[in-house]
């Protein structure tokens, strides 16, 4: 019997699984894949589904409404709660606040973009049995999946990840019902154990290619940030090469620093956390505990970073304990661009003012 689905197919289940979510709000989003006994479709494609297919869909990261219209003043059509997820079909631009007019546009009607995390949702993965000595990075290809303590869903909860967390996967394993998990390493968990296991299906290997240097023969590469604009520029000599909002440091102590800077230490993977350990100096600004925080670049020593964000997405507005927080994918490729350059197997890329891609906030 086959587990693979067309892409016609993909598509209806979830835009089915978007009108079931109204419904059951805590609805994982694995849901909308139920495996069909048979690729055949009648309407004639019959190209069956890759893994590597995927959907745009977003998740509410808080609750979000609905509108009929990209104006808040038009018509509420629907509400989803936090983590709920739907498949966004398009973006407009209309006023909402001074700093993001950015709206998506969905099967439930128009959703400001400001707390709804776009990401690339996949069917469910394979197993990969044989991780190798050293593993392989992944994302999760999910609206968010949980890790355990152990390999079972009956253990202890851990953390949830969310679609595009990256993850260092270091083991696999196979229970007993034929359920697949990874085991992955979380460099920095202040209260939790050092290796957490989740589903096999909601993690997708990331390929070499898709962690391959961009440019990296071009000369003259530096990052400028204007603070002011809420803007990151890349260039390569006088050549815009990338741009992104970004999101800043609110200011006081947690204001982003200024001046002439380096990339110091580039990361895939980053658990960043403020709790405070026992006899420590209290945490600036509000508490926070965010694994699996994807593309990190870092350019001082207090630990400031440019770095993917999936606890909002609301950029052009200072918002940070600090660092830059920029879009998953944005921070994908300026991940990519800067150096240093490190190999596929690196946990972390190690550099100085000599290497580094010069970054200059202003």
């Amino acid at each position: 019997m086959s587990h693979r689905i067309t892409r016609r197919q993909l598509l209806k289940l979830i835009a089915a699984a978007t009108t079931t979510a109204a419904l059951a709000p805590a609805l994982h989003a694995r849901a909308a894949y139920p495996l069909p006994p048979d690729p055949g479709d009648e309407e004639g494609d019959n190209g069956a589904i890759d893994p590597n297919f995927w959907v745009r869909m977003g998740r509410a990261i808080h609750t979000v409404t609905f509108y009929e219209k990209a104006d808040p003043s038009s018509a509420r059509l629907d509400t989803r709660v936090r983590d709920q997820s739907f498949l966004i079909i398009g973006e407009v631009r209309a006023p909402f606040s001074a700093h993001n007019d950015l709206w998506y546009k969905t099967l439930l009607g128009y959703v400001h973009s400001a707390w709804v995390l776009p990401i690339r949702v996949y069917p469910p993965q394979p197993l990969i049995s044989d991780v190798g000595d050293w593993g392989f990075w992944g994302e999760v290809s999910q609206p968010y999946t949980d890790a355990y303590a152990e390999p079972s869903l009956q253990s202890r909860r851990i953390y949830r990840f969310y679609g595009g967390n990256v993850l260092h996967v270091i083991d696999a394993f196979e229970d007993g019902q034929g359920v697949g998990w990874y085991k992955v390493y979380d460099e920095f968990p202040p209260t939790a154990p050092t290796h957490q296991w989740l589903l096999a299906r909601d993690m997708r290997r990331i390929p070499r290619s898709e962690m391959a240097p961009i440019r990296p023969f071009a000369g003259e590469k530096r990052i400028e940030v204007d603070i002011e604009a809420q803007r990151l520029n890349c260039y390569e000599g006088e050549r815009l090469a990338f741009t992104t909002l970004v999101a800043s440091g609110l200011g006081g102590a947690t204001a982003t620093p200024t001046g002439e800077m380096s990339v110091l230490l580039k990361q895939p993977s980053r658990h960043m956390c403020n709790h405070p350990y026992p006899g420590g100096p209290a945490p600036l600004g509000d508490l926070f505990d965010l694994p699996g925080i994807p593309w990190n670049i870092f350019f001082d020593l207090s630990g400031t970073a440019i770095h993917g964000t999936y606890w909002h997405n609301d950029f052009g507005v200072r918002r940070s304990h600090g660092c830059l927080n920029v879009s998953q994918e944005a921070a994908r490729w300026v991940y990519r661009w800067a150096y240093p350059i490190g190999g596929y197997e690196d946990d972390f890329i190690q550099s100085d003012h000599r290497v580094g891609t010069p970054i200059i906030l202003f």
